[in-house]
């Protein structure tokens, strides 16, 4: 049985707390890590970068200079795509980047990013997390682990609006339902930090 660093409401280390095995203990795939980010990524482009063609500029329709004697190229449209002010060739139009990632294959890249995290000790379980929605609750909270000037993905089974509130000042840490829970918010975290209840919500997950 793994075991990850547990941590007390205010911080402190009390002690260790077991995970599971078939979550945190799988060999780590490195490809469908990549898939995963590249999924995520794409699927929030937006794709509305846009150029006119030829058919959408107006104008061009005189000759801007003789053809011959000039010295320069010959051009047959002031509109042309070599021209300043002329159409872009080949240039990006709307289109949807979004694409779809088999469902085996999402749940296998988020089992090793979750391996890789705890590998690299990353990871640690926290009993809970409680703020009056003040934000130096949680802040206090990160500052005793040592915390408070990384990059913290905090994973519980739903956070409290008042959690919400007090932590969307602090800079660097994300706080998220497990069940949002994606492979390119962990690889990128300097520490993901569980709750208890949001340890047993993954089991949940994962068993269904």
């Amino acid at each position: 049985m793994l075991s990850a660093n547990l941590y007390d409401a205010q911080g402190k280390m009390t002690g260790n707390i077991d995970l599971p095995e078939n979550i945190f203990g799988v060999r780590v795939n490195q490809h469908l890590l990549y898939l995963a980010v590249k999924n995520y990524l794409d699927n929030k482009r937006q794709g509305t970068a846009n150029t006119q063609n030829a058919e959408d500029v107006r104008g061009g329709g005189k000759k801007p200079f003789k053809q011959k004697g000039t010295g320069r190229a010959r051009q047959g449209s002031n509109r042309s795509s070599l021209m300043v002010g002329g159409y872009v060739a080949h240039g990006p139009h709307p289109r949807d980047y979004s694409w779809e990632m088999p469902k085996t294959s999402r749940r296998q890249a988020l089992k090793s990013a979750l391996t890789d995290s705890f590998k690299t000790g990353r990871l640690a379980v926290i009993d809970a997390v409680t703020s009056g929605g003040k934000t130096r609750d949680v802040y206090g909270v990160l500052k005793t682990m040592e915390l408070s000037d990384k990059k913290v993905l905090l994973l519980d089974v739903a956070p409290t609006s008042e959690l919400l509130l007090s932590g969307r000042n602090i800079k660097g840490l994300a706080i998220r339902p497990v069940r949002e829970l994606n492979t390119y918010e962990i690889m990128r975290a300097d520490r993901v930090l569980f709750t208890k209840a949001g340890v047993e919500a993954l089991k949940e997950v994962f068993n269904k």
